[in-house]
């Protein structure tokens, strides 16, 4: 949403800068609602809020983009290791093989 779009929206709040709108943004975002109701939203908790979560919000954010990292880790990991144990029954099945049919 465009800051002037929000200033027109927004009966109570008055988002005035850059900085505020971008306070928002993201909960705008992640919610998904119809921008009148979502600057219903804002009207009804108070823009200084948003702006004051707007810290905690961003610690979320990335505390998610390392949780997403060490999980994605952790299931590359396991595959690889899948991968590897097969990798080592498949050798011994053809190692197998060429001894028993001197290859």
């Amino acid at each position: 949403m465009m800051l002037e779009e929000m200033q027109a929206r927004c009966k109570k709040a008055k988002v005035t800068t850059q900085d505020e709108l971008w306070a928002v943004s993201p909960i705008y975002c992640l919610l998904n609602f119809d921008k009148d109701d979502f600057c219903k939203l804002v009207d009804a908790i108070g823009l200084e809020k948003w702006v004051g979560a707007k810290e905690r919000w961003e610690r979320l954010a990335k505390a998610e983009e390392e949780l997403s990292g060490k999980e994605r880790y952790v299931r590359e990991k396991r595959r690889l290791e899948d991968i590897e144990r097969e990798a080592e029954a498949l050798r011994e099945s053809t190692t197998a093989y060429e001894s028993l049919h001197r290859i």
